[in-house]
C-alpha cells in the first residue's frame, strides 16, 4: 500500500493523539502520586515513537543496521569519540543511534514479542557512554544535550535497567542544574524537561513537581530587556534577538509535549499559563509559517542548517533517523487541539494548515511584532516579512561557528513566499551583500565600521504601523557608513518598497545595491521589453529601460529612475562558509534581481512594485496603471496612496505635514500613520517607531486629534483612532 506524505503526516498526527489525550482527559486533577509519574512516562514514550507503518519499517531497519554494526565493548567504529565541534559533535552520534535503537526496541515490547538482542544491545550501548563520559567544550552539549538523550534512552528502556545503570544516567542528568546557571527562555525550559524526565525515572513525585511549577513559571510575558515571550508574542533568545523560528520553536515544542503529558494529572498547567501559551501560538509562531516552512528571518543562526523546516518530513526519515510527530510543532498543536483548551477552534485550524490539509482554511492580515522590529504580513496566496533593526534590537549572531555570514540578516530583509519552498537550502550559495530588500555595500561584508555580528543596532527609528488588514513597516538604515531611509506597504495583492536618502561616505571601491529578491530559479525569467525568456548570465539595464521583470508567478515593477542588475543561473557555495556543514561545494541555480545605486552614493533612492500570484497580462496592467501612487520619497517623509481602498500610509521622520487624495494631513512628531477614508471621516493608526510613549497631535484635513501611543511593553504598537468629518 502507498501513502502520501500528508496521509503520513496526518495518520501519525491522530496516532500521537489517541495515545496521549483519552488518558488525560479521565485522570484525576489532584492525582501527584506515582501513578501521575507512570502516566507522564508512558506518554512521553509514545511521543517518541513513529506511527506510521512506513515509518515504524524504516525505524526497524536502521535500528537493525546499527545493532549489527556494534561493537562488543558498546561502541561503534565509524563514530568520532574525539570529536570536540561544539555544534555537530561527532561523539552525540552515539547517543542518537542508541536512542533509535531504544526506540525500536520499545515498539518490539509492544508487539508482545520482545527483541531480547536489541535489549542488550541498547543497555550496552548505553553503559559504553556513561562508562566514558564523553564531554564537549560547548556546554550545551554537557548540560542540556547529553542529558536530554540519555533521558530519552532511559525512558524507553526503564524496565530493563539496573539501579546501576540508572544511577549513571541521574548523575549525567543532574548536570542540567537550570537554576545554578540561571537560564531563561528555552534554555531553562529544556533544562527543566530534564528535570521532569529524571523525577519520573527516580520516581519523585518532588523532584517532577519543581520541574513543572518552574516550566510553568517560565510561560510569561516578559518585558523588553528579559529574554522569552514577549508582549506581542514573539520570541527573544541570546539576549535581544528576535528567535521565533530557533529558540522559540523548540521553547514551543518543548512546552507544549510537558503540558500534553501532564494533562489530567495534579501537574496539570493553571489556566492562566495555558491562555499565555496559546496566545504566543496562535498569536506568534502561526504568523510565521508558510507551507512547511518558518520564516528564515526568523531562526537566527539555524539558517545554517541544512534542511530547516518547522513541519518535518514523516513520509521518510533522513538517512540516519526517523522523525516522530511528537516532537514536532504539527504533533504539538494537533494534541492541544484536542484537549479542552481556549481557542480550540483557532488550534484546529492551525493545525490543519501545519499538516497541509486542502480543506485548511486561510489565514491573513497584517501583524506588527513591535518589540522585535518585525512586520508579517499574510494572505491566501502569498506570505511575506520583514525584519528590521534599532538600536533596541541585536543582529543575527554567531555561535559554535554558525552565522559567519550574519552582518545583513536585520536591515530589511524582506523575504517572500508562495510555496514555502522559495528558499529551502539557498543559503551556502546566497549573495550574503544581496539579501532580499537590503541595501548593502557589495563586494564585501566588512562595512567600515565595528562587527555588526550579534550588535545592536544605531539608530532608534525602526517599527511598523498596522490595523491588522494593512500594513506599513519603516527603518533608518545605519551599517558603518551607509545610511538609508527604507518603507514597506502591504496591501492585498502585493506591497510597495521606497528608499531614499542612500549615502555611502569616502569609498569609491565599493558599489551600494538594493536586492529586491534572492531566490532559488523556478521557470523563465521575461521582462518587460521581451517576452522571450532571459538568457543565463547577468543582465544590466540602465534607469528606464526596463518597467517589469517576471519570475516564478511574481512580477517585480521597478521605478524608472533605477538601474536594475539580473543574474540568471548557477551560484556555488559550501555550508562550512556559513556555518559548520559540509565542505562540499553546492551548486544551485539562483534568480537575483537588484537595483544599483553605483559608487559613493549621496543621495540614492528606489522605488519597487512585487506583485506575488500575478499574471504577466496583470503585472503590465499595473506597470501602465497603478493604483499604489507614491505621494513622497524623501528622507523626511515616504508615503503612498493606494486609490482603490482609499489609504495613507506614511512614514514621517519628523513633524510636518502631506498632500494627499483625502485632505492635508499634518502630523506633530515622528511616526507612522494609516489614514483610511470611511464613513463619516477617517479612521487613523498610529505608533512611534521609536518606540517611546508619545501624545501624537494628528490634523486631517482640517480635523484635530490626540493620539495616545503607549509605552512599557507596548512602547511601538499601533493606536486607532476615529476622526470624524466636519
Amino acid at each position: 500500500m502507498g501513502y502520501s506524505r500528508r496521509d503520513i503526516l496526518k495518520t501519525g498526527l491522530a496516532a500521537s493523539a489517541a495515545m496521549l489525550a483519552p488518558s488525560c482527559l479521565s485522570a484525576s486533577i489532584a492525582d501527584v502520586s506515582p501513578s501521575a509519574i507512570a502516566r507522564i512516562r508512558e506518554r512521553y514514550v509514545a511521543s517518541l515513537l513513529p506511527n506510521s507503518p512506513k515509518q515504524v519499517q524504516e525505524l526497524k531497519e536502521l535500528a537493525e543496521r546499527y545493532s549489527g554494526k556494534l561493537r562488543p565493548d558498546g561502541s561503534w567504529s565509524d563514530v568520532d569519540y574525539e570529536s570536540e565541534a561544539q555544534s555537530n559533535w561527532g561523539a552525540a552520534e552515539h547517543l542518537t543511534r542508541t536512542q533509535l535503537m531504544a526506540r525500536a526496541a520499545v515498539l518490539d515490547r509492544k508487539t508482545g514479542h520482545p527483541a531480547r538482542a536489541l535489549d542488550t544491545k541498547v543497555l550496552r550501548a548505553l553503559n559504553y557512554w556513561t562508562l566514558h563520559d564523553y564531554q564537549n567544550p560547548n556546554w550545551w552539549w554537557n548540560q542540556i544535550g547529553v542529558p536530554r538523550l540519555a533521558g530519552d534512552i532511559s525512558m524507553l528502556m526503564q524496565p530493563q535497567l539496573s539501579r546501576k545503570q540508572l544511577s549513571r544516567v541521574v548523575e549525567i542528568m543532574k548536570r542540567s542544574d537550570w537554576e545554578k546557571g540561571h537560564w531563561t527562555g528555552a534554555n531553562l525550559t529544556w533544562g527543566v524537561a530534564i528535570q521532569i524526565v529524571r523525577g519520573c525515572l527516580e520516581e519523585n513525585v518532588a523532584t517532577v513537581d519543581e520541574g513543572y511549577r518552574r516550566m510553568y513559571g517560565e510561560i510569561r510575558i516578559v518585558s523588553p530587556t528579559e529574554e522569552g515571550i514577549q508582549q506581542d508574542y514573539s520570541f527573544h533568545q541570546h539576549g535581544a534577538q528576535l528567535y521565533s523560528g530557533g529558540y522559540g520553536l523548540d521553547y514551543a515544542i518543548d512546552v507544549g509535549r510537558f503540558v500534553a503529558f501532564a494533562w489530567g494529572t495534579g501537574f496539570q498547567i493553571p489556566a492562566n499559563r495555558m491562555a499565555i501559551l496559546n496566545s504566543y501560538l496562535l498569536d506568534g509562531e502561526q504568523w510565521l509559517v508558510r507551507g512547511d516552512v518558518i520564516d528564515y528571518s526568523t531562526v537566527g543562526r539555524e539558517i545554517t542548517r541544512k534542511g530547516k523546516v518547522v513541519v518535518p518530513d514523516l513520509s521518510t526519515g533522513s538517512r540516519n533517523s526517523v522523525p516522530s510527530p511528537g516532537e514536532s510543532l504539527p504533533g504539538i498543536v494537533a494534541l492541544l487541539a484536542r484537549l479542552p483548551v481556549p481557542r480550540k477552534k483557532e488550534l484546529r485550524a492551525f493545525s490543519a494548515r501545519l499538516q497541509q490539509r486542502k480543506d485548511a482554511p486561510a489565514f491573513t492580515g497584517n501583524k506588527q511584532f513591535w518589540c522585535s522590529d518585525f512586520m508579517a504580513h499574510r494572505r491566501k496566496g502569498f506570505y511575506t516579512s520583514v525584519k528590521m533593526l534599532s538600536n533596541r534590537m541585536l543582529n543575527g549572531e554567531e555561535v559554535n561557528h554558525e552565522g559567519k555570514k550574519s552582518e545583513h540578516l536585520s536591515d530589511g530583509v524582506n523575504l517572500l513566499y508562495m510555496t514555502g519552498d522559495e528558499y529551502k537550502n539557498i543559503f551556502p550559495v546566497w549573495d550574503w551583500t544581496k539579501l532580499p530588500g537590503t541595501t548593502a555595500i557589495q563586494g564585501t561584508l566588512e562595512i567600515g565600521g565595528e562587527n555588526p555580528i550579534h550588535a545592536r543596532g544605531m539608530t532608534a527609528f525602526a517599527g511598523g504601523v498596522t490595523d491588522g488588514e494593512y500594513g506599513m513597516a519603516a527603518m533608518d538604515l545605519a551599517r558603518g557608513k551607509l545610511t538609508a531611509k527604507k518603507s514597506w506597504f502591504f496591501f492585498d495583492d502585493g506591497y510597495l518598497c521606497l528608499g531614499a536618502g542612500i549615502r555611502l561616505a569616502d569609498d569609491t571601491v565599493h558599489s551600494v545595491a538594493t536586492d529586491v529578491n534572492q531566490t532559488l530559479l523556478a521557470g523563465d525569467v521575461l521582462i518587460s521589453q521581451s517576452h522571450q525568456p532571459l538568457a543565463e548570465g547577468k543582465h544590466s539595464y540602465p534607469a528606464g529601460k526596463i518597467a517589469w521583470v517576471y519570475h516564478d508567478g511574481v512580477g517585480y515593477i521597478v521605478g524608472a529612475g533605477n538601474s536594475v542588475s539580473l543574474s540568471v543561473g548557477p551560484q556555488s557555495g559550501t555550508w562550512r562558509e556559513i556555518g559548520t556543514g559540509s565542505s562540499k561545494p553546492v551548486t544551485l541555480r539562483v534568480f537575483n534581481l537588484w537595483i544599483d545605486h553605483g559608487y559613493a552614493p549621496r543621495a540614492g533612492s528606489y522605488q519597487y512594485c512585487v506583485l506575488p500570484g500575478a499574471s504577466v497580462k496583470q503585472v503590465e496592467a499595473r506597470a501602465s496603471n497603478p493604483v499604489i501612487h507614491v505621494l513622497s520619497n524623501q528622507e523626511d517623509t515616504q508615503a503612498v496612496w493606494h486609490r482603490r481602498l482609499k489609504i495613507v500610509m506614511a512614514a514621517f521622520r519628523k513633524p510636518g505635514s502631506l498632500t494627499t487624495p483625502i485632505g492635508r494631513i499634518k502630523v506633530g512628531h515622528s511616526c507612522l500613520l494609516l489614514a483610511r477614508k470611511v464613513a463619516g471621516g477617517w479612521k487613523i493608526t498610529a505608533s512611534n517607531p521609536e518606540n517611546q510613549p508619545l501624545m501624537l497631535q494628528v490634523e486631517v484635513d482640517g480635523r484635530k486629534n490626540a493620539i495616545d501611543l503607549p509605552g512599557g511593553n507596548f512602547a511601538g504598537s499601533s493606536v486607532a483612532s476615529t476622526l470624524p468629518a466636519a
